[in-house]
């Protein structure tokens, strides 16, 4: 960013909103105004620097929703309970979705690379069917079991050792 922009964006967290809003509200679009042709990243950028409170606040409305999403989408995987169908471990933090089949990498690799982006996907198919929800250890055991590919199914693990 250019020393006027990073003026400007220090003038606007400095005008009491309150007592000054119509300055205020001039002084962003004038901000606004620089940063049109920018590339949406230093938009983000130049917004997050302007509003830090909004931007927490923003980010932590979504992580909480990123987790309810989580839970509704296990316990609907879990056959309506919030735990693993093969060893009834119940943390969250150790469950996910298993692709019955296998094969999870190919769709993981697609337009699905967050947690959440495939929750949200699951969510909006109406929950279809080849989905179980597994803690890690099963699903470590079930991918070696079954040969499944993989980082660890290229390199099994013996257990003999």
């Amino acid at each position: 960013m250019n020393s006027k922009l990073e003026q400007r964006i220090e003038e606007y967290k400095h005008v009491d909103g309150l007592q000054m809003p119509k300055e205020k509200r001039d002084l962003w679009w004038e901000i606004r105004q620089m940063v049109k042709d920018l590339p949406k990243a230093l938009q983000m950028k130049v917004y997050r620097e302007a509003h830090p409170a909004k931007y927490i606040e923003g980010w932590h409305r979504q992580r909480d929703k990123n987790k309810l999403l989580k839970v509704e989408v296990l316990t609907h995987y879990g056959d309506d309970s919030l735990a693993c169908v093969w060893c009834g471990e119940d943390r969250v933090a150790c469950l996910s979705i298993d692709h019955i089949e296998g094969r999870g990498n190919r769709q993981r690799k697609g337009s699905l690379r967050s947690s959440s982006s495939f929750y949200s996907w699951l969510k909006k198919q109406g929950y279809p069917s080849g989905y179980q929800t597994l803690c890690m250890n099963c699903q470590f055991v079930k991918r070696f079991e079954n040969k499944e590919e993989g980082q660890y199914a290229a390199k099994p693990i013996d257990f003999s050792k």
